[in-house]
């Protein structure tokens, strides 16, 4: 049985390395949550000031992080996994591209 530490490392491993043109291609929503996730797993709570207005990137990227507020890092690492899970779910990969999603399938075993 794989830990949820290991179960992390390979779904951040996944998603880092999705192809560009392949098969799942997240939603920007999808892509902020599981921004928010990593930084809530790795660094925990979001101590940072809010950027200028003018930096929407970066005040969409802090806002979603911060709506976190004190989940536990354990926490935002089982969701983090919960949400590619969902995600392959309802969109399986096509064969040709499981490679890319394989680590993860074997690693949590769904």
């Amino acid at each position: 049985m794989t830990t949820l530490d290991e179960q992390f490392i390979v779904a951040v491993k996944v998603v880092q390395n999705l192809p560009k043109n392949g098969p799942f291609k997240p939603s920007i929503e999808l892509r902020l949550r599981f921004y928010s996730y990593y930084k809530q797993a790795t660094e925990g709570p979001c101590r940072l000031t809010q950027p200028p207005f003018w930096d929407l990137i970066g005040k969409t990227k802090w806002k979603v992080w911060s709506d976190l507020g004190e989940m536990s890092q354990k926490e935002a690492k089982e969701l983090y996994v919960a949400e590619l899970k969902k995600a392959l779910d309802s969109v399986p990969p096509p064969e040709e591209h499981y490679h890319f999603f394989q680590p993860f399938f074997e690693v949590c075993r769904c």
